[in-house]
């Protein structure tokens, strides 16, 4: 991809961050203002209401005597109905500001999405470009030949991937994902998995477990983690693993990259969701893998999650299924 292309979206990446982030801290300050000159009004109501009511009550016991109760009570009633009246205010200003920002988050993750989708789509069709260009005007010895044509497959593969995940997400959105199970041994699925994948794998069998599950989806579920390891794992060889805890199976994917903060745990699952940091950032991948993970476990009445681990660092994204019995 031509540098001056890849900078540009990038820039353009980062200033619409900005501007994004500008408008919610924006949102929040006025938010925050709004609600503390509510709150200064209902206190100032209040020491007005009780400093009247003190000045009737001297009036009234020095012309009638202590003795004498102070006839009013209508005044308490206007303390109550103007407390409530701010109240209600504070909540329609809290519901009108939520909304206000839950509709720039969903604008946010709508730029994200374009921004990504360019880049994604630009960087191998901008690869295509050159090594067919490269083809076109000049004679090359037979190796190039044949290493530019390798390139315009695998570019054309990665296409094809990104197409699949975006026809997948559609056909969740709809609802109409088909599932059909049928029962496997778990440690024979993985084994014909393994000798499958185009690159090198590590598979541990801890204990042998059968399972129920739709074949496709799962393949696809365990493809996308072992991609996700493979990108961050630093040059890790994936590790998948088989347990069969209690009553359930457990087909785990280990990876050697960084462990994902604490704070990014539950929100990588979500779509579209990539955490913000610049390894990420030039990594290809638009951020539904992981969604298209959860989805897959949830459809089998199962769970995925990550655990982030410190020694040996790493990763391990776990999914957990109902095992049958044997």
């Amino acid at each position: 991809m031509d540098p001056r292309i890849d900078n540009g979206l990038r820039e353009s990446e980062g200033f619409t961050l900005f501007f994004v982030s500008f408008k919610t801290a924006l949102y929040i300050t006025l938010f925050v203002l709004t609600i503390a000159m509510v709150v200064t009004v209902l206190v100032f109501w209040n020491i007005y209401i009780i400093d009247d009511y003190r000045t009737i009550k001297d009036l009234y016991e020095a012309v009638y005597g202590h003795e004498n109760k102070v006839p009013i009570g209508s005044r308490w009633t206007v303390l109550i109905l103007g407390s409530a009246f701010l109240a209600i205010l504070i909540t329609v200003l809290s519901i009108f500001f939520a909304n206000v920002l839950r509709g720039n988050r969903f604008k946010q993750q709508q730029r994200d999405f374009a921004n990504m989708m360019t880049h994604e789509l630009r960087l191998p069709l901008s690869s295509i470009q050159v090594f067919a260009q490269t083809l076109q005007q000049r004679a090359v010895d037979p190796e190039a030949h044949e290493r530019f044509l390798d390139g315009i497959l695998s570019e054309c593969s990665r296409l094809g991937l990104l197409i699949d995940q975006l026809l997948k997400l559609q056909k969740i959105d709809h609802g109409k994902l088909p599932l059909q199970r049928v029962p496997m041994d778990g440690a024979r699925f993985l084994e014909t998995f393994v000798a499958k994948w185009p690159r090198p794998l590590a598979l541990r069998i801890d204990q042998p477990a059968r399972i129920d599950a739709d074949p496709m989806l799962l393949e696809l579920a365990i493809a996308n983690l072992v991609t996700n390891a493979e990108k961050y794992g630093r040059g890790s060889v994936p590790e998948l693993i088989l347990s069969h805890p209690k009553n359930e199976a457990t087909i785990s994917v280990r990876d050697g990259g960084r462990p994902i903060p604490k704070k990014y745990v539950k929100r990588i699952f979500k779509k579209f969701y990539r955490i913000p940091n610049p390894n990420t950032r030039r990594q290809n991948g638009v951020g539904l893998g992981l969604y298209i993970v959860k989805y897959i476990a949830s459809m089998h009445k199962g769970t995925v999650k990550v655990t982030p681990m410190e020694t040996p660092p790493g990763n391990e994204f776990s999914i957990h299924l109902p095992a049958l019995k044997a």
